[in-house]
C-alpha cells in the first residue's frame, strides 16, 4: 500500500526537476512559462499528500481486518514488486519524461509519441519475461519466501500486476509528465491509484473473505490506471510509432539505474532481511511501525521536492548566494516544522499503534520509537541538505552517499537482527539515516557556503525535547489510546509555549505564516503570532 505513496513522491522529484529547467517564457506550447509549469507540479505536490491521507486510512482499515502474519505477507509481495520494478524498467520515465518534453517543445510530437511508444515497447517486453518467471515459479516462491504452498495463487495473481506495475505504469506516467499532464497524472493517481484502489483492496478483502482480495484490488486498479492513461495520451500522441532509437532511451536512461538501485536498497534493505530472521507475523508488525513512520517520510520527500525545484531554479542561474539563503531557510523551517513532529511521534508512538491498528501491533513501538528517534536527528541533512545535491546534478555522489549509508546499516543489521529482531532492524534503519544525513551535510557544507542558524537549531531542539518529556509525564499520569488527541494538543501547545520563552520565532516568520496561509485563515495566522511572539515582537 505505502510503496504507491513512494512511486508518487518521486513522481514529485522527477516533475520538480523538469519544472525547474524549462525557461521561465511562454515558448513551451500551451503555457505561461515557469510560473505555469510550476503551478501544475503543485498539482503532484497535492495528489501525493491527499494519496498518503487516502493510504493512511485505509491501512488502519486493513490493520484491523487482516492478522499480522497476512500483513508480513502483504510486506513480501511488496518487495517482490518493488524488485521487479527495479530491474524491469531501467529507470526509463525519466528518459521519457526528457524525450518526451524536449521533443513537444519543439513541435516535433511525432518523435514524441516515438520516445513514449518506444520506451512502452521495451518495458512491456522485459516485464513479459519478469511475470512470467514469477508466474512459472509461483510455488517456489510461495514455499520459500512463505513456506507455505497455499499461496501459490497470490504469486501467480502478483505476476499479472507485475506486467502492468512494471511494464505500463512508469512509461505512461512518465510521458504524461512529459506532456505537462500535471492535473490530468494527479486525478488518475489520486482517484484511481488512490481512492478506487484501497477501496476495491478493502472491498474485495471482505466480500472473498479472503487475502487474495489485495492482489485482484491491485490489478483491477492498475489495469485501470493503464486503460485510463493510455486512452489519454493515445488523443494527444496518436498512433503508435517507433522511429525513436532505443540506444538513445536506454543511453539516458541505463546510468540512472545505479541511482535507482540505491533508494530501492535504502528503502527496502532492513524489511529484505527480516523476511529470513523473524516470523511472518513479526515482519507484520515491524510494517506498521514502517507505515507509521512513513508518514514522516512523506512529509519531509514532499518538502524536499518543492525544495529541490527551487535549488534546482539557482542552479539555472548561477546564483550561488541565494541558493545559500534558501538552504537557510530550508534548515531553519524544516527543523520547525519536522523537529517537534518527529520526537511528537516518538512520544505517542504507544497509544498511536494502539489506536489505530490495534493492541496486536504493540511490540511495534519500540522500533517506531527509535526511527522517530533517528529521523530527527537527521532531518537537516535528509530533508534540507540531500535536494542539494540533485540540483546540482551530483547524482553519482548523490548514489555514492545513499550505498555507503546502506553499507553501515547491513553492517548493523548482521550484527543485531539475529538477537533483537525487528528492534534490531529498527536501529540499523536509524544508523542509516543518520549515516546519510551527516554525509549529506559533510558534502554540501564542503566549500562553507552554507550558514546554518545553529541557535534556532538548539531552540528548537530544546522545546521539542520539553515537549517530549510533558507527553511522558501526561502519559504517565493517565494512560489511555483514547487519549491521544489531548495527549497531542498538550504537546502542540506546549512545543509552541517554548519557542515563546525561548524566543526562537522572529517577525520574518510569523509574516511568512500569514503569507502562506492568506486572509482566509487570518485568525489562525493571528493567533499563532500571538502565543509565538512576545506582545512588544508582535
Amino acid at each position: 500500500m505505502f510503496s504507491d505513496l513512494t512511486k508518487g513522491l518521486s513522481i514529485c522529484s522527477v516533475s520538480s526537476s523538469f519544472v525547474a529547467r524549462l525557461p521561465n517564457d511562454a515558448s513551451y506550447p500551451g503555457t505561461h512559462g515557469r510560473i505555469h509549469l510550476a503551478r501544475g507540479a503543485s498539482y503532484l505536490i497535492f495528489q501525493t499528500l491527499g494519496s498518503a491521507l487516502v493510504y493512511i486510512i485505509a491501512f488502519v482499515i486493513l490493520a484491523r481486518i487482516i492478522s499480522t502474519k497476512q500483513m508480513g505477507i502483504l510486506t513480501i509481495l511488496q518487495l517482490v514488486n518493488a524488485t521487479c520494478l527495479i530491474f524491469g524498467t531501467l529507470s526509463v520515465q525519466q528518459g521519457v519524461i526528457k524525450f518526451v518534453a524536449e521533443n513537444s517543445k519543439r513541435n516535433t510530437r511525432n518523435l514524441a509519441a516515438a520516445a513514449y511508444y518506444q520506451a512502452l515497447r521495451f518495458t512491456l517486453l522485459m516485464s513479459t519475461f519478469i511475470a512470467a518467471g514469477i508466474f512459472l515459479e509461483a510455488s517456489h516462491l510461495a514455499f520459500f519466501l512463505l513456506g507455505d504452498l497455499s499461496y501459490v495463487s497470490l504469486f501467480q495473481v502478483l505476476a499479472l500486476d507485475i506486467f502492468l506495475d512494471t511494464g505500463a505504469i512508469p512509461v505512461v506516467t512518465g510521458a504524461m509528465l512529459g506532456l505537462q499532464m500535471f492535473k490530468e497524472t494527479s486525478i488518475v493517481s489520486l482517484i484511481v491509484g488512490g481512492i478506487m484502489r484501497q477501496v476495491m483492496i478493502i472491498g474485495l478483502i471482505l466480500i472473498l473473505k479472503s487475502f487474495m482480495g489485495l492482489v485482484y484490488g491491485w490489478l483491477f486498479s492498475d489495469a485501470v490506471v493503464v486503460i485510463v492513461s493510455f486512452i489519454l495520451l493515445f488523443r494527444v500522441l496518436g498512433a503508435p510509432t517507433f522511429d525513436f532509437p532505443l540506444r538513445k532511451l536506454l543511453g539516458y536512461s541505463g546510468p540512472l539505474t545505479l541511482g535507482s538501485i540505491a533508494g530501492y536498497a535504502q528503502t527496502w534493505f532492513d524489511r529484505a532481511i527480516l523476511v529470513f530472521f523473524v516470523p511472518i507475523s513479526a515482519l507484520g508488525i515491524y510494517y506498521a511501525a514502517w507505515t507509521a513512520f512513513s508518514i514522516l517520510l512523506g512529509l519531509s520527500s514532499a518538502l524536499g521536492s518543492m525544495l529541490f525545484s527551487a535549488y534546482s531554479s539557482f542552479q539555472v542561474s548561477g546564483d550561488r548566494r541565494r541558493e545559500s539563503e534558501a538552504v537557510r531557510l530550508a534548515v531553519r523551517y524544516s527543523n520547525f516544522i519536522l523537529l517537534p513532529l518527529a520526537l511528537g511521534l516518538l512520544a505517542v508512538a504507544r497509544p498511536a499503534l494502539a489506536l489505530f491498528v490495534g493492541e496486536s501491533y504493540a511490540s511495534g513501538t519500540i522500533p517506531l520509537m527509535i526511527l522517530s528517534a533517528a529521523f530527527a536527528f537527521g532531518i537537516v541533512g535528509f530533508t534540507a541538505l540531500s535536494p542539494v545535491l540533485l540540483a546540482r546534478e551530483m547524482t553519482r555522489l548523490f548514489a555514492i552517499i545513499t550505498i555507503v549509508s546502506v553499507v553501515v546499516g547491513l553492517g548493523i543489521a548482521y550484527l543485531l537482527l539475529p538477537t533483537l529482531g525487528i528492534v534490531g532492524a529498527s536501529i540499523s534503519r536509524g544508523f542509516v539515516i543518520v549515516a546519510f544525513a551527516a554525509l549529506a551535510v559533510f558534502v554540501v557544507d564542503k566549500g562553507r557556503s552554507i550558514q546554518f542558524e545553529f541557535k534556532t537549531i538548539l531552540k528548537t531542539l530544546v522545546a521539542s525535547l520539553v515537549m517530549v518529556a510533558i507527553i511522558f509525564a501526561v502519559e504517565l499520569f493517565r494512560y489511555g489510546k483514547l487519549l491521544l488527541p489531548v495527549y497531542v494538543a498538550i504537546g502542540a501547545l506546549v512545543y509552541l509555549l517554548m519557542l515563546r520563552i525561548l524566543k526562537a520565532v522572529n517577525r520574518d516568520d510569523t509574516a511568512l505564516i500569514r503569507d502562506f496561509l492568506g486572509e482566509r485563515f487570518a485568525l489562525l495566522s493571528d493567533a499563532l503570532s500571538w502565543i509565538l511572539l512576545p506582545g512588544r515582537d508582535q
